[in-house]
């Protein structure tokens, strides 16, 4: 029953979504959804819809993104083997393991340490070694540049800074529009020399703000 709603969801939401690249299809399939969410969300796991990260009763004020949102988004990075990526909101890891699939290391950022170390327990458990963590906000400045930047959450702007920390013939995914938006657009900024970058709109959507606020853990396994 489980794998007919994860062939559903990858035939009805994700392919017709422009979504085609045989790797990208395999990893949905290969990593199914459901395994990341808390278990009062799994039966929600490969519905067309946003979900709430409620870990263990609480409200971490996070919003998932839907599963054809994040297929388009691992589509658009393109990461190869030999790259580094970063990803700005963890999330329940779901993102992250399919990152990290193409990645050589995935680096994640995230202040409430609820939700990193429910996501870490999750890529524990399914076996995704190549990530490594930072308790720190990922929209503040910083020196590490990656070959792929992806904030999984909406910003008002993207700022120079953040658009610095790819390298030249690297690439920025963000969701970019006011908090009360009715659309926002999700883009792709790529670095093609050290003081240019080219952008590009992928498609319209609405997302939650990306929030990086420190939130102590209330999570225990």
């Amino acid at each position: 029953m489980k794998r007919d709603a994860l062939f559903n969801m990858i035939e009805q939401q994700i392919r017709p979504w422009d979504v085609s690249q045989p790797e990208v299809l395999r990893a949905l399939h290969d990593m199914p959804r459901a395994g990341f969410l808390p278990l009062t969300h799994r039966a929600f796991a490969y519905m067309d819809t946003e979900l709430p990260l409620v870990i263990d009763g609480i409200d971490t004020h996070t919003t998932l993104l839907t599963p054809r949102v994040l297929a388009r988004i691992v589509q658009a990075v393109d990461l190869k083997k030999t790259e580094t990526a970063a990803q700005v909101g963890l999330g329940d890891g779901y993102l992250t393991a399919l990152l990290a699939k193409f990645a050589k290391s995935v680096t994640v950022f995230e202040l409430n340490e609820t939700i990193l170390h429910f996501a870490q327990h999750n890529l524990n458990q399914h076996a995704v070694r190549n990530v490594n963590y930072e308790l720190s906000n990922g929209l503040k400045n910083g020196a590490d540049q990656y070959d792929v930047l992806v904030l999984a959450g909406s910003v008002a702007e993207l700022t120079q800074g953040l658009k610095q920390r790819i390298v030249v013939g690297g690439r920025l995914f963000a969701i970019v529009g006011c908090e009360d938006a009715a659309v926002m657009h999700a883009v792709l900024v790529k670095r093609t020399s050290e003081t240019s970058w080219t952008q590009d709109t992928l498609f319209e959507t609405v997302a939650p703000a990306l929030t990086q606020t420190h939130t102590h853990s209330a999570f225990a396994f």
